[in-house]
């Protein structure tokens, strides 16, 4: 390969921040850190609980953040996603997750909520927080 293929691939590495993302519960929550598996089955809706409470999902409305989740953990996004969440709503196998706008509003509504888990970029955690999985 030649010298050009290679500093385009730089530039255009460099021109794309890295996201990094974190799976967060309220600072109190019993609940212990997850792995890649536990987090998707907890935002797919096919765990019912975390850290003994009756899990309430939050999932972020839109933005980088949601989408580098989406796809790198769940390995769903958008239709496909929306479709999968209808099926189980429609068959009553869960509750729909809350959608919320950006990194405050997922961070206050897990902080006071036990049970809720969302996804916000690293830059918002706090001591409100407990980091989960990273991301």
């Amino acid at each position: 390969m030649n010298r050009k293929f290679f500093m385009g691939l730089a530039l255009s590495a460099l021109s794309f921040p890295c996201l990094a993302g974190s799976v967060v519960v309220g600072a109190d929550s019993s609940a212990g850190s997850l792995d890649a598996e536990a987090v998707k089955r907890v935002f797919l809706g096919r765990e019912a609980t975390v850290g003994g409470k009756p899990a309430v999902v939050v999932y972020q409305k839109a933005g980088a953040t949601k989408s580098a989740f989406e796809s790198g953990v769940l390995g769903r996004s958008g239709a496909d996603l929306s479709g999968y969440w209808s099926k189980l709503i429609f068959t009553g196998k869960a509750k729909a997750p809350e959608e919320l706008s950006g990194d405050a509003a997922v961070k206050a509504k897990v902080a006071s909520t036990p049970g809720a888990i969302g996804y916000i970029d690293d830059a918002a955690v706090d001591g409100s927080v407990k980091v989960l999985f990273k991301f």
